[in-house]
C-alpha cells in the first residue's frame, strides 16, 4: 500500500499538480483578459472614438486629438494592467514552485513527523 502511494504521488499526483499549476495561470490570465488587452493594445480605451465623417476641417483635427488621447489613455491602462498581470504571474510562480518542493517532500516529512513522534513516545 506504502509503494502504491509513494507511486501515485510521484506521478499521476505529479501530472495532476502540474494540471493544477498550469489552471491557474490560465484562470489568472483570463481573469485580467491578457489576451484581449494585448490584442486591442492600440484601440482607443472603451472604444471611445468619433467618427470624423461630414464635419469640417477644424472639428476633424479636435476628432484627431480626442481620438489619440482616447488611444493614448488605453494604451496606459492597458500597458499596466499587463504590468500588474506579470507581478501577479510573478508571486504566483515562486508560489507554484514553493508548492512543488513541498509536495516532493511531503510523503519524506510524513515518515519523519512519525518516526520523531514514535521516539518522543519512547523517551518520555
Amino acid at each position: 500500500m506504502i509503494i502504491e502511494y509513494v507511486t501515485w504521488w510521484y506521478s499521476r499526483g505529479l501530472l495532476r499538480f502540474f494540471k493544477y499549476c498550469r489552471a491557474y495561470i490560465v484562470i489568472l490570465a483570463d481573469a485580467f483578459s491578457l489576451k484581449v488587452a494585448i490584442s486591442t493594445f492600440f484601440a482607443p480605451w472603451k472604444k471611445d472614438s468619433t467618427p470624423t465623417q461630414g464635419q469640417s476641417l477644424d472639428v476633424k483635427f479636435r476628432i484627431w486629438g480626442f481620438n489619440l488621447i482616447a488611444r493614448g489613455f488605453g494604451m496606459i491602462i492597458k500597458f499596466f494592467t499587463t504590468i500588474v498581470f506579470l507581478l501577479v504571474f510573478l508571486i504566483l510562480v515562486i508560489l507554484e514552485i514553493i508548492a512543488f518542493i513541498v509536495w516532493l517532500a511531503f510523503p519524506f516529512l510524513i515518515v519523519e513527523m512519525f518516526l520523531l513522534g514514535f521516539f518522543y513516545l519512547l523517551g518520555a
